[in-house]
């Protein structure tokens, strides 16, 4: 049954193949699918320049159905290009070389962490109680 749906999948974005690397990530990966839920694709363009990136962003919008969630990885918060580097599944591209270029954001995510997690909270009363002891 998996095997159809990535088939299906590959056809459908089968217009990315030769110009991107291209992940799905997130519910489908994890499992946690649901009758209505989207599917969600990085789109990887190892570009760091976000103009182009933008550019190719919105060039990607109408590219498929409303069932994908289609976006540049480059441009995603580094919490969300960590938790696809940790759980993602390869459409099109090489699954060691992508492997290898996710091997960056871990560093990054690594070299931020700490700073990240300590800024989340729990409830709003949580992060007032904080903003109101400056």
């Amino acid at each position: 049954m998996e095997l159809r749906k990535i088939k299906r999948i590959k056809e459908d974005l089968n217009e990315l193949k030769e110009s991107f690397e291209v992940v799905i990530y997130g519910s489908f990966v994890e499992g946690g699918m649901r009758p209505n839920s989207d599917l969600d694709i990085a789109v990887i363009t190892r570009s760091n320049n976000k103009e182009k990136n933008k550019k190719i962003q919105m060039e990607l919008f109408g590219i498929a159905s409303l069932k994908y969630d289609i976006r540049i990885f480059e441009l995603l918060p580094i919490y969300i290009q960590i938790a696809i580097v940790n759980n993602y599944r390869v459409l099109f591209g090489d699954i060691l070389e992508i492997s290898e270029y996710f091997r960056q954001f871990r560093k990054k995510w690594d070299d931020c962490k700490e700073r990240i997690l300590s800024n989340q909270f729990k409830s709003v009363k949580e992060r007032l109680k904080l903003l109101k002891s400056f």
